[in-house]
């Protein structure tokens, strides 16, 4: 043991005063930060334009449909949260009779092909009314927040005028028009009410994340260190004197090491970050912030409880001892790092492909396709920490998924260090599957 403490030891060590080691520490935390924190800037910007604003209203339906459909766009919050904004262009109401249409709709395309002019045009004719139907044609016709705000206004400014058709009071109707419902979500688990929903999925698939991008790059670090060894020969040295099963041991084990630090300060920094600057950015995009502005993320990081924290822990060692052992075992098979990777591509598919039935979990944590994934030793450690971010697990479910996991492990060590015990002083051309499945009986 004292051989294998010195290899763990000497790997750790070596990979942790890498420069790499601590661009990679600081670079990650600034990258996940920037994936949660530019979409949200850039969603609350688009919200906040002015562009539906901006538009030629073509009324053919006689009843002043147009006249709703503009007083709601002219009315919409969401373009006023832009501080020192300019003042936007209110939307153009021309009532015109179904003959003339045809003409008007010409009329407003050559506007819009203007330079500086109106950017599109909304149809309402008979077809609104009888069939529910609008046309919209502009030079943001592909943009989805523009879009989905012209049809809520029209939805809205629909229901007013139904509403005014039966007889019902206008105050009753402007009450209807602009009812608005903000909805929170909270998990009840065994102990009770445990947080917000939204921080649930924020913290299940930010350890789906993490887990995966540690387990890749840490298991390529093994891979090219047994590669770096043995294309250099320091591996029939060392194996002179180590037995190669404790070899690999070691250097899976201080690899483990070092990537299980690094997730551990991943997670603290961008806890900081988000934390922190979450609030400045979504202020600088108009949002309101209300509170600590971090209380999503406090809430996230609430719901990481220590007994969470273990099985996290316990399903990344457990995951990144399988795959390094098997990548190693692809490293010590080839002698160039072309080979390597070709190598490794059937141990990579089973990681990328249980990441493949990530979406299928965030709908369905409790679904079939989850519970079997949670049970298969190669993509249990990706996707049982995120289905327990996401809804309550039986904890016989969880000690049952780690036994597996474990035997998993087991399996790929035994298989990992007979064809690692072989590989390493074996040049030469590529071994064929036949010889790889003799290195196994034999070794």
């Amino acid at each position: 043991m004292d051989k294998f403490w010195v290899v763990a030891k000497r790997e750790y060590l070596e990979r942790v005063r890498s420069r790499w080691f601590v661009v990679m520490t600081l670079f990650v935390p600034v990258f996940i930060t920037a994936i949660f924190l530019i979409p949200a800037w850039v969603t609350a910007r688009s919200a906040a334009g002015t562009a539906s604003r901006n538009i030629v209203i073509l009324d053919a339906t006689g009843t002043g449909l147009g006249k709703r459909v503009a007083d709601l766009l002219a009315r919409d919050s969401s373009a006023a949260r832009v501080r020192n904004a300019a003042p936007a262009a209110q939307p153009q109401v021309r009532e015109v009779t179904p003959a003339a249409l045809p003409a008007a709709e010409d009329s407003a395309t050559r506007e819009v092909m203007r330079p500086n002019g109106v950017v599109g045009y909304l149809v309402l004719d008979d077809s609104t009314l009888s069939t529910r139907r609008i046309r919209y044609a502009g030079r943001n016709a592909s943009s989805i927040v523009d879009t989905d705000r012209l049809k809520a206004s029209v939805r809205q400014a629909f229901t007013g005028y139904m509403l005014q058709r039966e007889g019902v009071k206008p105050e009753t109707i402007a009450l209807i028009s602009n009812l608005s419902l903000n909805m929170s979500q909270t998990r009840i688990d065994e102990r009770g009410k445990g947080g917000s929903g939204q921080a649930a999925i924020f913290l299940g698939v930010g350890i789906g994340v993490l887990l995966l991008m540690s387990i890749i790059f840490h298991g390529q670090n093994v891979l090219r260190g047994v590669l770096e060894e043995k294309s250099t020969r320091v591996a029939e040295v060392v194996i002179s004197s180590i037995k190669p099963e404790m070899l690999l041991a070691g250097k899976v084990a201080g690899a483990g090491a070092v990537g299980l630090t690094q997730q551990v300060l991943w997670i603290a920094i961008s806890a900081y970050l988000m934390t922190n600057f979450a609030p400045l950015v979504l202020k600088s995009a108009g949002v309101p912030i209300s509170g600590a502005g971090g209380s999503a993320i406090g809430a996230s990081l609430g719901g990481l409880t220590v007994g969470l924290f273990v099985v996290i822990i316990l399903y990344f060692l457990f995951g990144f001892i399988f795959y390094a052992s098997l990548l190693a075992a692809a490293g010590s098979m080839v002698n160039t790092e072309q080979d390597a990777q070709q190598a490794a591509m059937p141990v990579m598919y089973l990681l990328i492909g249980s990441w493949l039935f990530v979406n299928s979990v965030i709908v369905n944590p409790t679904g079939t396709i989850a519970r079997v994934l949670s049970w298969l030793p190669f993509s249990s450690p990706i996707i049982m920490p995120m289905r327990m971010g996401l809804s309550p697990v039986p904890w016989t479910s969880v000690a049952g998924s780690l036994a597996v996991c474990a035997l998993g492990c087991v399996f790929a060590i035994w298989l990992a260090a007979r064809i690692y015990r072989v590989g390493m002083l074996m040049y030469g051309k590529k071994p064929s599957l036949a010889e790889v499945a003799r290195w196994v009986r034999y070794a």
